[in-house]
């Protein structure tokens, strides 16, 4: 830390002036400065005494542990100041010395006369020293007040012959020894104690020392404090001339100096004579000219001319006349009041020389005589002096007691801790033991002495100076007064801050400001007896000058009074008060800045409203670049003073500004630079955040006016600077500061700035006009901060270049056909509670490298003014993208959206934080995207008050374990969340388009069932990137009423069935690509030929073809995720017109005799007739059926006669023609599939085929003979072509549903695919060779139809033969002729055989039992079975039977005896004994069957099955034989 102005012990420091000579830069000399304050602590003992024994008054043997202390400033002090000496002697800079750049030196040197080497080798000889000692002239002429005027060439490495003797060269810091500072910092103070020699001997001839007051007018005319106002003519002092050799320690020889002397000096004593006697210079020695102390006289010659002598004479008389007669008279008590006053700045130069046993000697001595004398205001100086001499040593580790002097009249003891005092008489000195052995509990009881007396002690200085107020004489300077105020204040808020204790710690913040920042680790008990923070702040405030005094005072001394006081009240912790404070500061510094720009002006004779004038004074004609680079240093300095005021009063600063003034920088550090470097940290993401949620709590802190009012004031402060950055900088708080904060929804109402539209709109112009001002003189990176953190409201993909964006596409997508699968998986379950959810998200956009992107950005403006904004570009955290900008402009009050169009570079992952944004006057800043609303909740229980509101939350403490959880908790929990978009990337693809197509006019038109072909060409148009992925999609008008169809509920499964089929088997739209294999490639700019077929079906008006086409760049089994391809669709219209239709249909049974006729045939037949291959006769079958004549007789004459059985039924079916030309009509059917016939064997070929022409609007039958057919699983679920649309336990819309039901349907259902899949139908019109297929899937069975159409499970057949064991003699008699199938005529009276045979079909054995029952045909039911004297049977007309297997075949025997002539009617019936049960495939099979989740099981029939013969079997009785 720097040296305090203000410090405690500030007298204990001697003033030392740092000034650059030559050329140097302020780099260097901040670096050479900062050199010397490294060693700016110079130890008594290692500084080199003065020989001559007249000399050493302040010789550092007389003390050697001391210590001096300098204060190496760089500024001149204020007049002011220089005006309390010697009352205050440590204010006057007794030591200057001039810093110079020692190779620019050399350099100088080398140009004006070049360096001679030394013959001897012993060094190099400056060519010319002239410079140098013109440079200490100089500097002598300058500052005539000072006692020692040296010059410090840094840097110079070259040995030095011979030098002038007030110039000392310090070599560069590589060339330095760890010493070489410090020798040069005793050398400089041993020239120092030697002229104090001389000054203090001065200072005891004069008469008086007046109270600096007596002079505070005579200040404004330029004389200084010196000149004393009684003695009109002044005495010059003569001048001295030491000459000191230099000793071994010296690296340098001791140059020759001299002392100065006040000018009211009025007799010289011996010394003095006898010193200029023999120290008069030779004449061609060096010269001091010569000084005083009121810049005016200087010291004479040792040859005084008559009209000085004369002036000695006369002042010698005057002073002896003034003398009074008498101890107690007044010229007395003036003698002894000079002589204390005097004894008071001689113990102030002994505290300044280190020797401070002699320091509190004098003083002690000295304040005693004040206080006898009631000279309140030394006497109060002389107790302040002893104060800071008790706190130097106790810094430096002595060991001392306090001086009664020091404690009130009343108490002649210490009253604090440690025994009573030693000092018994007012005039006592105080014992200090060497630091090398001091007594640590002596040492301890001292200070806590010092501690306890401290309060009082203060309290009876400043009492006293009050007390002298009264006396005119005596009044002491509001400038003193106050700042002794506070340097009192400062030491209580020290020792408060330490709990009332002083320790050493605490001594080192003391003397030299170092802050060691710990604190004691208990709290003394005498806590409570130290004043407290209230106390102290009271004797604070006493430094306010009075506004009176107030009027007196130079803004300078007004400022430094308010900054000191503003500096304790901070430590105490009263901001509010030091905020007042540096408000009136502020409000006293503006006018004189006002006053100063104004000077400017004149002097540069333009008006004093051009605000850059002070720059160019400053310039110089060196530009306003250069100069404002020249005030960084204050002018940042201003901004870091009154954002510390803005921040307790509530401002909402700006974090960029914030980050700049606490950054340190070298001093050749651009602050300007620093501006646009810095801007990322502070744009960041926590940052941004961690700032919203301080703002926030910083708008809940203090009075908005008032807030308005400092920050007005603030910008004119820097208006009249004048400070642009300043400017810009407050008014852009302004702006925030009234700004709400939020983040407006749809639905907030408290948005708007508290500033009238008015100030809105007249503190942007103030920016605008500060902007251009800057640009007009060349000030780079002048730009204020953006006042709203939520300018980024939302950003979104609008639109992606004139393509469709590409979508993206799993691997198992991609079959070998190069089409795209349907990504679903088949499931029983409709909701299954443990599967994975479906991703519901929308989807994420994608974008292609080198294609265009608009972006819609949603920005927010809640000021009454329009929002310039010069250009935005998106701000990414990965990949690139190449933002097109430009200007826009949003108005005021809105959220508006903008369009912003960008261009990837790179392929990935594109993720955008927000934007950067350089609005019209700010800075180029980073805005993240807060989307959602947000506002700041206050606390609802305030355990915080005032500016800690302003501060985060600071929990109380915790365990460790509660830390550690505590340092998971993120810093955006209570403030808004910021999101990013996250963009997919991919790399170039290619562009295909449809060149031409053959179509007319975009047109297709068609009748129902007819298929049409038409041609597409494709075109790539990339220069780079081929198509090497192709597939073809269609949608239609008729799929689109299929699938709003399939949302429908209620359903049937049949109906389900249907609508699926239609939707996704028989495709309206089909892609022809056999000519292109498995591959379809288009190579940059070439073409593709596509072929599509069109089928026409009823509703069809319009369709489209969409053409999804990509680029892998390997082969498709090397795609490892995903890939993504683009899609183009070309519609066009189709017209569908009505061809045939099938209105209705019927299915009849149909005897089986004509395939018994025709198998009985067959028998009978020629061997050649054997030998005709049955596809040739079905072949020839087919062709007779072209014949409508031979129609029916060509069906006939194939029954029975093929694999197919004998068992058929009849099919009609009535077809329409609504088409308004002939069409001709064909049904092939065919015959079913055999397990003897190879798989690759086409059934159509063995079909035959009906044929009808039917004119337009005219409907005929088409009969059709098919075989019944037989279902193994009747019962089993009807399928769901789409899984999606499977639903669970749903049977029917019916609410009358039950198990029959559902049996009746399944089996309707599975009867009709069999029919289906025997029979096909197309038209053909024959004018124009135009064909079709005719839709069959409109046919529909009852109950009735489907008892003809199938098969049953159990088949019963029944025939009657003759006996084998019948008589001989009837053995060549016919006894059974067999009429038709299961019809016979036999003899009565004669042995036959009942043989019924049953098959069966089902997939499960079962345990039959067999039923015959015979009666008389054509009988009433009580006659027909009354058989007892009419049929006679061998047997069992009811038996069980053994299991029959699955298609196994089993013949039952009975012999029976027709005894009449008659019809008879024999039916059979087979039922179940008991169920089969087959525990094996239940145990496989337990789950059933899953398609429709065991429903197939429900529906099996658990009762005892019966089944009845279909036909019964007649039996024409007859008595004669030759009638059989």
């Amino acid at each position: 830390m720097g040296i305090d102005a203000l410090s405690p012990v500030a007298p204990a420091r001697i003033r030392c002036l740092l000034l650059p000579s030559g050329t140097i830069t302020r780099s260097r000399f901040l670096t050479f400065v900062e050199r010397l304050q490294q060693e700016s602590t110079v130890r008594l003992g290692d500084v080199s005494p003065n020989t001559k024994s007249q000399r050493n008054m302040f010789s550092p043997l007389a003390f050697p542990t001391g210590l001096a202390i300098y204060d190496l400033a760089t500024v001149n002090p204020s007049s002011s100041y220089l005006a309390l000496a010697p009352f205050e002697l440590y204010r006057e800079p007794l030591v200057v010395v001039g810093i110079a750049d020692g190779p620019n030196v050399l350099h100088e040197n080398d140009a004006a006369a070049p360096v001679s080497a030394n013959v001897n080798g012993n060094g190099t000889t400056l060519g010319s020293s002239g410079d140098s000692i013109e440079t200490v002239r100089r500097l002598k002429e300058q500052h005539p007040r000072a006692l020692v005027h040296q010059l410090f060439i840094f840097d110079c490495d070259v040995r030095i012959s011979s030098s002038p003797p007030d110039v000392i060269f310090v070599p560069s810091l590589a060339h330095s020894k760890t010493t070489t500072m410090k020798t040069v910092m005793c050398d400089l103070t041993a020239l120092l104690l030697v002229e104090m020699t001389s000054y203090a001997k001065s200072l005891q001839a004069l008469p008086t020392i007046e109270t600096p007051k007596s002079l505070q007018d005579a200040r404004s005319s330029g004389d200084h404090i010196h000149n004393s106002i009684s003695q009109p003519d002044r005495v010059p002092r003569p001048e001295s001339r030491i000459s000191q050799t230099p000793t071994s320690r010296s690296s340098s020889p001791v140059t020759v100096v001299r002392h100065s002397v006040p000018s009211q000096l009025s007799i010289a004593t011996s010394e003095d004579v006898d010193e200029r006697s023999t120290s008069r210079p030779s004449s061609n020695g060096y010269r001091t000219p010569p000084v005083a102390l009121d810049h005016a006289n200087g010291i004479s010659e040792p040859q005084q001319s008559s009209v000085d002598n004369e002036r000695l004479r006369r002042l010698s008389r005057d002073r002896v006349s003034i003398q009074g007669f008498g101890s107690g008279s007044v010229g007395e008590r003036a003698r002894n009041k000079a002589k204390g006053r005097k004894g008071v700045v001689l113990g102030s130069l002994y505290l300044l020389a280190g020797r401070w046993p002699d320091a509190l000697k004098e003083l002690v001595e000295s304040a005693t005589v004040a206080r006898t004398l009631s000279d309140h205001v030394w006497h109060a100086k002389a107790l302040d002096y002893i104060l800071v001499c008790l706190l130097v040593c106790a810094w430096a580790g002595m060991d001392f007691e306090i001086p009664q002097i020091c404690y009130p009249l009343g108490d002649k003891t210490s009253p604090g801790l440690g025994k009573p005092s030693k000092h018994n008489s007012l005039n006592s000195i105080p014992d200090l033991t060497p630091l090398k052995s001091p007594n640590a509990a002596n040492r301890h009881v001292s200070l806590q002495n010092l501690c306890n007396l401290l309060p009082d002690l203060v309290n009876n200085i400043l009492h006293l100076y009050v007390r002298a107020a009264n006396f005119t004489a005596d009044q002491l300077p509001q400038i003193s007064f106050s700042e002794s105020a506070i340097r009192f204040a400062k030491l209580l808020t020290i020792i408060e801050i330490a709990h009332g204790s002083l320790d050493d710690q605490g001594l080192q913040l003391v003397v030299l400001n170092v802050d060691t920042n710990t604190k004691p680790t208990t709290i003394p008990s005498h806590l409570a007896s130290f004043p407290t923070k209230a106390e102290i702040a009271g004797v604070l405030l006493k430094a306010l000058p009075s506004s009176a005094i107030e009027t007196s005072l130079d803004a300078i001394d007004r400022v430094n009074i308010l900054a000191g006081i503003a500096s304790v009240l901070a430590k105490l912790g009263y901001h509010r008060k030091k905020a007042f404070i540096m408000r009136e500061l502020v409000i006293i510094l503006l006018p004189a800045l006002i006053q100063s720009r104004k000077d400017s002006a004149a002097e540069l004779g333009v008006h004093p409203a051009a605000s850059l004038s002070s720059y160019e004074l400053i310039g110089n004609g060196k530009g306003v670049e250069e100069a404002f680079g020249s005030l960084r240093g204050s002018v940042f300095g201003i901004q870091s003073f009154l954002s510390l005021m803005c921040e307790v009063y509530g401002v909402v600063l700006s974090t960029h500004a914030e980050m700049l003034m606490g950054t340190t920088a070298s001093p050749s550090t651009n602050h300007i630079d620093q501006i646009d470097t810095g801007n990322r940290k502070s744009d960041s993401l926590q940052s941004t955040v961690g700032c919203i949620i301080k703002d926030a709590g910083t708008r809940s802190l203090g009075d908005l006016s008032l807030k308005v009012d400092v920050l007005r004031l603030c910008i004119n402060v820097c208006e009249a600077l004048p400070d642009l950055s300043g400017v810009l900088r407050f008014s852009g708080d302004l702006l925030k500061t009234a700004a709400s904060g939020i983040a407006a929804g749809p639905e907030s109402r408290d948005g708007s700035p508290a500033l009238p539209m008015e100030d809105q709109a007249r503190l942007l112009s103030n920016i605008s006009r500060t902007i251009n001002a800057a640009r007009k003189f060349n000030i780079s990176n002048a730009d204020a901060e953006y006042w709203d953190d939520f300018l980024i409201r939302d950003i979104e993909i609008t639109k992606t270049s004139t393509l469709k964006p590409p979508s993206p596409r799993k691997m198992r997508q991609l079959d070998i056909g190069s089409t795209f699968t349907s990504d679903t998986k088949d499931s029983p379950f409709i909701y299954n509670p443990f599967g994975t959810k479906s991703d519901s998200a929308p989807i994420e956009p994608l974008l292609v490298v080198g294609e265009e992107a608009t972006f819609s950005i949603l920005c927010q403006n809640l000021f009454d003014f329009d929002l310039d904004i010069e250009w935005i570009r998106l701000d990414t955290i990965e990949g690139s993208i190449d933002t097109l900008t430009k200007n826009l402009m949003i108005g005021p009050y809105r959220t508006q959206l903008i369009q912003l169009l960008g261009v990837p570079q790179t392929s990935g992952v594109l993720r955008i934080a927000g934007c950067l944004v350089k609005v019209k006057g700010c800075r180029e800043r980073r805005f993240p995207i807060f989307k959602d609303p947000w506002k700041s909740i206050g606390e609802t229980k305030f355990k915080r008050l005032g500016l800690s509101l302003a501060v985060m939350t600071t929990e109380r403490p915790t365990s460790s374990i509660s830390e550690a959880a505590r340092s998971h908790r993120e810093i955006g929990t209570r403030g808004p969340i910021a999101t990013t978009l996250d963009i997919k990337v991919i790399g170039p693809q290619p562009n295909v388009v449809v060149k031409k197509t053959s179509l007319l006019q975009s047109a297709i038109m068609l009748l129902e069932g007819e298929i049409k072909r038409f041609t597409m060409t494709l075109r790539n148009t990339s220069n780079t990137t081929p198509m090497d992925i192709l597939s073809l999609s269609f949608s239609d008008s008729a799929s689109s009423i299929l699938q709003s169809a399939l949302t429908n509920k209620d359903l049937s499964p049949p109906e389900l069935y249907e609508i699926e089929l239609a939707s996704y088997k028989k495709e309206t739209l089909r892609w022809c690509h056999e000519d292109h294999g498995v591959e379809a490639k288009i190579a940059p700019n070439e073409d593709l030929l596509l072929k599509i077929e069109v089928v026409g079906k009823p509703g069809l008006t319009y369709g489209s073809a969409h053409i999804d086409y990509g680029h892998l760049g390997v082969d498709k089994t090397k795609v490892e995720d995903e890939f993504f391809t683009r899609q183009i669709s070309f519609p066009f219209t189709i017209t569908v017109n009505p061809s045939i239709d099938l209105v209705r249909n019927d299915f009849l049974p149909f005897s089986g005799d004509f395939a018994w006729l025709n198998q009985k045939k067959r028998l009978g037949s020629n061997e050649s007739a054997h030998s005709t291959p049955p596809d040739r006769r079905s072949r020839a079958a087919s062709r007779l059926t072209s014949k409508p004549e031979n129609r029916f007789q060509s069906l006939l004459e194939r029954l029975g006669l093929g694999t197919q059985g004998s068992d058929h039924f009849l099919l009609l079916l009535d077809f329409h023609n609504s088409w308004h030309k002939p069409l001709s009509i064909s049904v092939q059917v065919r015959e079913k599939t055999t397990a003897q016939e190879p798989s690759s064997f086409d059934l159509w070929k063995r079909a035959y085929t009906a044929h009808e022409v039917l004119q337009p609007g005219q409907t005929s039958r088409l009969i059709l003979l098919l075989p019944r057919i037989f279902l193994a699983n009747p019962y089993a679920p009807i399928p769901s072509l789409n899984s999606t649309t499977k639903r669970q336990f749903i049977h029917s819309s019916s609410t009358a549903f039950d198990n029959e039901t559902e049996r009746t349907a399944r089996e309707a259902f599975w009867l009709r695919e069999e029919i289906l899949k025997l029979m096909r139908a197309s038209w053909t019109e024959d004018a124009t060779s135009r064909t079709g297929q005719i839709e069959l899937r409109g046919i529909r069975l009852t109950a009735r139809m489907v008892d003809a159409i199938k098969l049953e499970e159990v088949g019963i057949d029944l025939a009657v033969t003759a006996d084998s064991t019948s008589e001989p003699e009837l053995e060549n008699t016919c006894l059974v002729t067999q009429l038709a199938r299961s019809v016979f005529r036999v003899q009565a009276d004669a042995f036959l055989t009942l043989s019924a045979t049953i098959t069966n079909r089902l997939q499960t054995p079962i345990y039959p039992l067999l039923r015959l029952q015979p009666s008389l045909r054509n009988q009433p039911y009580n006659v027909a079975l009354d058989l007892g004297r009419k049929f006679a049977f061998n047997g069992l007309m009811q038996q069980a039977l053994p299991l029959l297997h699955p298609g196994e075949s089993r013949e039952v025997q009975l012999g029976v005896v027709f005894l009449v002539s008659g019809e008879f009617e024999i039916r059979a019936s087979v039922e179940e004994v008991r169920i089969w049960k087959d525990h094996t495939t239940k145990k496989e099979n337990g789950g059933g069957d899953t398609s429709d989740l065991g429903m197939s099981r429900l529906l099996e029939r658990t009762e005892r099955r019966a089944w009845q013969s279909r036909e019964p079997c007649i039996v024409h009785a007859v008595d004669d034989a030759s009638n059989i």
